[in-house]
């Protein structure tokens, strides 16, 4: 049996064997290398166990010896209840709601964006979010909608300058950096302090009037939270990591500044885009 495919825009420079495990997705990883060992797989007529090969527009890619290499997909509509912060042809910048699940959950925001976007397969891409935040956490997510910003703006992401706003005893007018190590607590699910073992984690804490304001240096799991319950400062509602009793966690993604971006998407750059809690 052979399985055709031409390789779509959203396609272009990502390696084949990337692209065969996307578009092959009820083939196991172990069947896709016997493929290359075997040269089973062609491109544009040539036989090839080259994996990183990677595709340009139009190529067309020939396998051989599979069946039922897809999964059946069914994804009912979700029930879209974020905001849109900004939209255009490569970014999706959202609002998420409080307790709302990136995925994995039923009417996840991933779901509810490809709902938004009427998101229907015709390659290997699909819209996907460049870094994530927790469910108990609102605010701005960043989806980028075709396959070439995805990566930019992956590559790039660490560079960019990510704020949070919070809600706790916190208070310094000037700014203030921390930098801890971090573990995981697996019993209870959480990241904590340790002195002398764990990733480093970076994050710079200010006030500004009566709003409490969090950037993000490294980008580690928690870091926030986790950081100021070792200040003693923990965020009002995140009782995980010591603080008060609430009707919501008071921790909000509330702004994001593109920076070093290449010249294909120089227009991104120093743009900052803000979206204040509604708490």
């Amino acid at each position: 049996m052979i399985k055709k495919f031409k390789a779509k825009e959203n396609d272009v420079n990502r390696t084949l064997f990337k692209y065969l495990e996307k578009m092959l997705d009820n083939v196991p990883i172990s069947r896709l290398e016997k493929l290359f060992r075997e040269k089973d797989v062609r491109i544009n007529d040539q036989k090839t166990n080259e994996k990183h090969y990677k595709l340009q527009l139009n190529d067309e890619i020939l396998v051989y010896g599979l069946k039922d290499v897809s999964r059946e997909t069914k994804r009912s509509k979700a029930n879209i209840n974020f905001s849109v912060v900004y939209e255009d042809k490569n970014l999706l910048i959202v609002d998420k709601k409080v307790n709302v699940a990136i995925h994995s959950e039923e009417n996840c925001l991933n779901d509810q964006v490809l709902t938004y976007l009427d998101y229907k397969k015709t390659s290997s891409f699909i819209p996907s979010s460049i870094g994530r935040i927790d469910k108990k956490t609102s605010g701005i997510v960043v989806y980028c909608k075709n396959y070439q910003t995805l990566t930019e703006f992956s590559e790039k992401q660490d560079e960019f300058e990510k704020v949070y706003q919070f809600v706790s005893d916190f208070k310094s007018l000037e700014k203030q950096e921390v930098a801890v190590r971090l573990k995981k607590d697996i019993k209870n699910e959480k990241m904590i302090a340790n002195d002398s073992y764990g990733v480093k984690a970076k994050t710079i804490f200010w006030t500004d009037g009566m709003r409490n304001y969090a950037q993000i240096v490294t980008g580690k799991k928690h870091q926030i939270r986790a950081t100021l319950e070792y200040l003693h400062c923990p965020i009002v509602g995140d009782t995980k990591y010591g603080g008060k009793r609430a009707r919501r966690m008071f921790l909000h993604s509330y702004s994001i500044t593109f920076h070093n971006l290449s010249e294909d998407f120089k227009e991104y750059n120093e743009q900052t885009f803000v979206c204040p809690p509604h708490w």
